[in-house]
């Protein structure tokens, strides 16, 4: 019987593939240790190399391409990031991320140098200690260009995965406990950091959100408000909605019957009925200064929407949202909230706007639809992708890996993984300029990359199955020991580099560190110590370069070690 189903197994490889990935996803987020989540990614790598045992040959194509669609996904999301990093002060999170990363990559070699560990088994730790699955392919394509046997080069690779295995657990939750103790030892409470930040940025709290202009508190409303007090005939409207209290809004006039468009410059006229929009904290106080509520159904059915836009504008970038709510183009909308690299951040009145934040209005349609064309593309629901350009940017991005340029007696070569993440990175950071162009909505983005990903995890376990046993037995604790520094060096470095250099609000560096470090769980569980989004806004452009950086340090490490 067992013997019949090992010959099911190794004459169709899928079968086990996608038992992998069952068991990976199922027990993922139910084993914890520690009170940490096992995680998809390791969960489906673990389960990978137990079934792996029977024995079964993966094609090297199904790899490649599984691969591929993550990592190009994966530039993909983090170009326009990336690219805008390059400029402005985002050179403080790119060095952040640099010291976080060649700590990282020179702690590693060293090790692998002391301990004698080997090029796969060195790349393997680097990638599990700092929770990058991606540097594993990088890792692998470099392997595959080196001048030496497939014998070797097959042992290399269950090197790779073993090692990366046995760090990955601590590399997320070592990363976490990290960033929680480096407060704690320096005695600095993050949630009175968090309100003293919050208040430095205009940023409302719970507790005062009825007082900020750019708090969410509860749905808008629209009333409707006869003239009365002789003091308002004459007033335009832009007069009168600065009487009124926080940003509530003209958003039509009735006059003898018809209905007028409230544009800031039209004058007032006695008996006219204004219709008013704002939240209702606010708008019924505006009897006191215009005259007694009526009914607004007399306007007809006025249309409001709902709109998410992805900034693209570069005369907005930069601005912060204080300066962006005084425009006059903003007259009539309302921000709800605003998210950067799919986290939300607070909304304050210091809070910079970057290129590629998405911001989500809610007001009057045509007054939603101007702030649209002013910031720039309105990301609305579709199921529609781009596979052309998915497909030829992975071949492209493939082509390109393929150039080898020799200096210094090196091989110098992006590699195949290397350059279809370079393709991403550039189609991703077209799109934000040509928003027609290449787009994969954010669902497909995540289907691709997550199960892109486990999918070429399930393979590298698989492959790795027979021989991975051995290896835990034999070197399992050196690996884990090696992890352990590999994953705590780099962040103490950059803390301290963050700290003493840059001089930074330790709530943004940690934010910082996480995003350096490739490990979002720290991210939340910051947010949630702090019981602030504060973290979040410094976690984008240091995990866009992040990915890019750490991702490339795997086939970097391979060279090095030879």
């Amino acid at each position: 019987m067992l013997h019949d189903i090992a010959v099911i197994m190794r004459g169709h490889p899928e079968i086990v593939i996608f038992l992998a990935l069952a068991l990976g996803y199922f027990f993922g987020k139910r084993i914890k240790i520690f009170g940490f989540s096992l995680g998809t990614t390791a969960s489906v790598l673990l389960a990978a190399l137990v079934v792996g045992q029977v024995g079964i040959e993966v094609p090297e194509i199904i790899k490649n391409i599984s691969f591929a669609l993550f990592i190009f996904c994966v530039g993909y999301k983090v170009g326009p990031q990336f690219f805008n990093a390059l400029k402005g002060d985002g050179y403080k999170y790119i060095l952040i991320v640099l010291v976080v990363a060649f700590t990282a990559a020179g702690s590693a070699i060293a090790l692998g140098k002391l301990l004698g560990s080997g090029q796969g088994t060195t790349a393997g730790i680097f990638a599990g200690a700092m929770t990058t699955s991606a540097a594993l392919g990088t890792a692998g394509g470099a392997i595959s260009q080196l001048s030496v046997s497939t014998l070797v080069k097959g042992a290399m690779n269950v090197n790779v995965a073993v090692a990366y295995a046995i760090t990955y657990i601590f590399g997320t939750a070592g990363a976490i406990i990290i960033l929680k103790l480096i407060p704690a030892l320096l005695k600095v409470d993050l949630k009175a950091e968090a309100k003293k930040l919050e208040k430095e940025m205009g940023i409302a709290s719970e507790n005062t959100a009825g007082e900020s202009e750019f708090s969410w508190a509860s749905q808008l409303d629209l009333r409707a408000y006869k003239i009365s007090n002789k003091n308002i005939p004459g007033k335009k409207v832009q007069d009168i909605e600065a009487l009124l209290p926080g940003r509530v809004a003209i958003e039509k006039i009735k006059r003898a019957g018809n209905i007028l468009e409230a544009a800031p410059d039209i004058a007032i006229q006695q008996d006219d009925i204004l219709l008013l929009v704002g939240r209702p904290s606010l708008i019924v106080r505006a009897s006191e200064i215009i005259g007694p509520e009526t009914d607004p159904s007399d306007f007809g059915n006025v249309m409001g929407e709902t709109m998410e836009v992805c900034v693209l504008n570069r005369n907005i970038a930069g601005k912060t949202l204080g300066e962006l709510s005084k425009d006059k183009l903003a007259h009539g909308v309302f921000l709800k909230h605003i998210t950067r690299q799919s986290h939300e951040i607070p909304v304050g009145r210091d809070i910079v706007v970057h290129k590629c934040d998405v911001l989500q209005f809610i007001g009057g349609k045509d007054d939603v639809e101007r702030v649209v064309k002013l910031l720039g593309y309105a990301e609305r629901p579709t199921i529609m992708t781009d596979l052309t350009t998915l497909v030829v940017g992975c071949i492209a991005g493939t082509l390109l890996g393929l150039i080898v340029i020799p200096a210094w007696g090196l091989p110098i070569t992006l590699g195949v993984e290397g350059g279809v993440l370079v393709a991403g990175l550039l189609c991703g950071w077209l799109r934000s300029i040509h928003p027609t162009f290449g787009q994969i909505p954010g669902p497909a983005q995540w289907l691709l990359s997550d199960f892109g990903l486990n999918f070429f995890i399930a393979c590298v376990g698989i492959t790795a199955g027979p021989h991975a046993v051995h290896a835990f037995k034999t070197s399992g604790m050196t690996i884990f020991l090696s992890g352990i520094v590999v994953t705590t060096l780099p962040l103490l470095a950059g803390f301290i580099f963050g700290r003493k250099v840059f001089k930074m609000n330790i709530l943004l560096l940690l934010g910082s560190l996480s995003g350096a470090h490739n490990v979002t769980a720290a991210l939340n569980e910051l947010t949630e110590e702090a019981e602030s989004a504060v973290p979040a806004i410094a976690y984008a452009v240091p995990y866009a370069v992040a990915n890019v950086v750490l991702t490339v340090m795997g086939s970097f490490i391979i060279n090095i070690m030879r």
